[in-house]
């Protein structure tokens, strides 16, 4: 048993290297069970380990060890200003799917009204993390939030509650906009569908294929089929002008956009990069006049 936070941190780097996992997951792990950041935990480095503090340390690298995310274990992570909680009931949370909020909220500020509040529908809200950081950054945003899971919902709305936002947003069960009135009308769209395809699964790391929720991960017709539901049907709960943003696949996004490319209902459709420069986030305004859609993308797929 190490006798220091140090000499714990230390071995367990050295034992989840052998594995392939990076030396953050370790930090990570200890300063969680320690209640501390990370630029504490190196501080910390010469302080007691308590025995119960190096058992449940072992306890959470055997987890480690056997492809449990680091989130799951810790039952945290981290979302933009947020801390959240996360369980195999979601997704975890990344960093990608942070760029999204930044489109939401470039758009609002953008586009803002001061005879009322901005609408945003988040889509298969999942942990909540989209919604609960617009409502965090964004204090006049109305955010109604919906998942086809009970259990997402019911996480989501712990989530809510413990940042203080639960009055900030309304939760609904249901897939897709069938979770919400057929004449419900909002300023912005914003959902991280699933988007991997069935076949694309075994290329998955292990840690994301054998253990977050697959409902959120993969769609059918080549990870295409929740996208197509979502662009039927977006047109008529967006405002003329309104916005819709969808984190995609990157070998996919290209063919989403073109999709929309002349499209009766969209203009000024944009495909952005993630922070690694791939192509990963969809923007598409929703065109003035009444609502055409679906199925304007043919019968490619």
């Amino acid at each position: 048993m190490a006798d220091t936070v140090g000499e714990a941190l230390r071995a367990a780097v050295t034992r989840l290297a052998a594995s392939g996992r990076p030396a953050s997951d370790a930090e990570e792990l200890l300063s969680r069970l320690l209640g501390v950041d990370r630029g504490e935990l190196q501080r910390m480095s010469n302080a007691p380990l308590a025995r119960e503090q190096s058992d449940r340390f072992e306890a959470h690298l055997v987890r480690r060890e056997a492809g449990e995310p680091v989130q799951y274990i810790t039952g945290r992570a981290a979302f933009r200003h947020l801390d959240l909680a996360v369980d195999r009931r979601v997704l975890v949370p990344r960093p990608e799917t942070e760029l999204l909020v930044d489109a939401v909220l470039e758009h609002l500020e953008a586009n803002a009204d001061p005879r009322r509040a901005p609408r945003v529908l988040d889509l298969g809200t999942g942990s909540g993390c989209i919604a609960l950081a617009l409502a965090h950054e964004h204090p006049g945003v109305q955010l109604t939030a919906t998942d086809a899971s009970e259990e997402a919902l019911e996480l989501a709305r712990e989530n809510a509650a413990a940042c203080g936002l639960t009055q900030r947003i309304s939760f609904a069960g249901g897939r897709w906009f069938d979770a919400v009135a057929p004449d419900d009308r909002f300023d912005v769209i914003v959902s991280n569908p699933p988007y991997i395809a069935l076949e694309e699964r075994a290329g998955l790391p292990g840690d994301v294929r054998d253990w977050e929720p697959a409902a959120a991960l993969f769609a059918v017709d080549g990870g295409l089929a929740d996208i197509r539901d979502i662009l039927e049907d977006a047109p008529r709960h967006l405002l003329a002008g309104g916005l819709l943003v969808l984190e995609l696949a990157e070998q996919r996004a290209m063919q989403v956009a073109e999709w929309l490319d002349g499209a009766h209902d969209w203009n000024a459709v944009e495909v952005r990069a993630d922070l690694t420069g791939r192509p990963r986030m969809l923007l598409a305004r929703r065109e003035h006049g009444p609502a055409i859609a679906p199925a304007q993308w043919g019968e490619e797929g």
